[in-house]
């Protein structure tokens, strides 16, 4: 790609090693930036990292310690992209208590421990871009999704706080909120239905205007766009790329 948005820039990409976190990784690194791929999978974290010519580092984000060590061990970091999330499909009669934990702590206190770990530096040195990763049914709801549509929803609002609070600071938090993506959290069945093509083609014909389900590829393009200079003047923004979901 002959774009180099980001010559001179490090990104640090939580949940870098599979689906959007690994294809923003690859956009980023193609339009010249330096990645590091953060996952609770060290190993596939290396894969990806020596793939786009970055470092990998294995990191739980639900652990504020370590993140605040991986952090400092990076040191320079220009753009934030806080993708580690997971999913659990139910009603809250039929959620653990631990599975609510567990949704709520990767999910929205991952975000919360990650952007803890880089502000401080965004602020110290004039700036810095945060892009965090909603969903559709963060804004919409979904059935049987309910402690994700929590989390989701609280990544939302988080963003926009953030926004508000560090602007004056030169840094940028925006948000992304996918509709259905083909990423390994939907192919392996943690979506119900995502293990049969005719359920899941009638997902997508019930909530996607554009009739396909997304490519990881395509909200990488966005997410790369609101980490650039291109988006300067944008902060506090949640930017649907799911096909016209939210739009019914």
């Amino acid at each position: 790609m002959d774009i180099e948005r980001f010559k001179g820039k490090v990104a640090l990409i939580t949940g870098g090693a599979s689906g959007i976190g690994a294809a923003t990784a690859r956009r980023i690194a193609d339009e010249g930036g330096t990645v590091v791929i953060c996952d609770r999978d060290g190993a596939a974290a290396e894969k990806v990292a020596t793939e786009v010519g970055g470092r990998g580092y294995e990191l739980d984000v639900t652990d504020l310690d370590r993140t605040l060590a991986v952090v400092e061990t990076v040191g320079d970091v220009h753009v934030l992209v806080s993708a580690a999330g997971v999913d659990v499909c139910d009603t809250v009669p039929n959620t653990s208590p631990d599975e609510w934990r567990t949704i709520l702590d990767v999910d929205l206190t991952g975000v919360y421990n990650s952007c803890r770990a880089v502000l401080p530096r965004f602020v110290a040195q004039g700036g810095g871009a945060i892009v965090t990763i909603s969903s559709a049914i963060g804004t919409v709801g979904e059935r049987n999704r309910s402690a994700y549509c929590a989390a989701k929803a609280g990544v939302e609002n988080l963003t926009r706080a953030m926004a508000l609070d560090h602007g004056p600071a030169g840094v940028r938090a925006n948000c992304v909120a996918p509709g259905l993506i083909d990423t390994p959290l939907i192919r392996n069945g943690k979506v119900s239905g995502a293990d049969d093509p005719g359920a899941m083609q009638a997902m997508v014909d019930r909530h996607h205007a554009l009739g396909r389900i997304g490519q990881p590829s395509e909200v990488a393009a966005a997410i790369a766009f609101l980490a650039s200079d291109d988006a300067s003047f944008i902060t506090g923004a949640i930017l649907p790329v799911d096909a016209g979901w939210t739009a019914q």
